[in-house]
């Protein structure tokens, strides 16, 4: 456990020593091109957006820092869900995922799936299966299109699965994902 802890706290030293202090630096460019007496009131508007985006994203990271380096952080359950209500879909959940460091990272992969399911094909609705050795996610949405093994957020949600002793499946159509503990 105190390997974890340490591991925790690099990444959230990594994290906050690079992505978020470059998120910051982006921010203050975008600040002053926003400032600049030259900028149209066009340009201006879409550099506001951009620069919400930004402190966001930024707001997201620094949640994330947050919670790598406390010891009371919320449940992966809680986790998933407030994750889940942030999305435009509709979702069920039958279950709930373990409160260890299991639950951490299968709360971490299911986001990846769901997002993956949301962006790549266009799932307007998502159900999810909790049992202490199988997860299903069912997804239905509107489009044919679905995330390839290429994608970088699968192969780390696979990654995840290996590094806990589980694995995944997908149908052809993406519209079923079956997470199991490996045999």
């Amino acid at each position: 456990m105190a390997d974890l802890a340490s591991e925790r706290a690099r990444i959230a030293r990594e994290l906050h020593d690079g992505f978020a202090q470059d998120l910051a630096a982006i921010g203050y460019s975008l600040d002053a091109e926003i400032g600049r007496t030259d900028t149209s009131a066009l340009s201006r508007a879409a550099l506001r957006s951009i620069r919400g985006e930004i402190t966001t994203l930024n707001e997201k990271m620094r949640e994330e820092i947050f919670r790598l380096r406390s010891a009371n952080s919320p449940s992966p359950h809680a986790e998933l869900i407030a994750t889940l209500q942030s999305l435009p879909i509709d979702f069920t959940v039958e279950g709930e995922l373990p409160a260890d460091e299991t639950g951490i990272e299968l709360e971490k992969v299911l986001v990846e799936l769901v997002r993956n399911a949301t962006h790549h094909a266009g799932a307007d609705e998502v159900n999810i299966g909790i049992d202490p050795e199988r997860i299903t996610l069912q997804s239905k949405g509107n489009s044919s299109s679905a995330p390839t093994s290429k994608r970088f957020g699968l192969q780390g949600a696979v990654e995840r699965l290996h590094e806990i002793a589980w694995e995944i499946e997908i149908s052809d159509d993406y519209s079923l994902i079956t997470l199991s503990k490996s045999l």
